[in-house]
């Protein structure tokens, strides 16, 4: 292995792998949770709500930064 190899090497084993529902995939999104799980996600929340993935009692929230205005997050 030379020089490049190794270093890449080294880099890959410091990031972690994340894993589907690791909420860092959703930054800027809305996601829909259900029993621990993203079931759906949207930039906006209306059509994320719309989504025929998304039930009455999931969870719905951004992720990251919210967006402004006033919204009602179902917990």
């Amino acid at each position: 292995m030379n020089d490049d190899e190794l270093e890449g090497a080294e880099e890959e084993a410091v990031e972690p792998a994340l894993g589907p529902d690791d909420l860092e995939h959703y930054t800027g999104e809305w996601v829909a949770m259900r029993e621990g799980r993203v079931v759906a996600h949207h930039p906006a929340e209306e059509e994320l709500r719309a989504d025929p993935r998304v039930r009455a009692g999931d969870d719905i929230f951004p992720v990251g930064e919210p967006p402004s205005g006033f919204y009602l997050i179902n917990v």
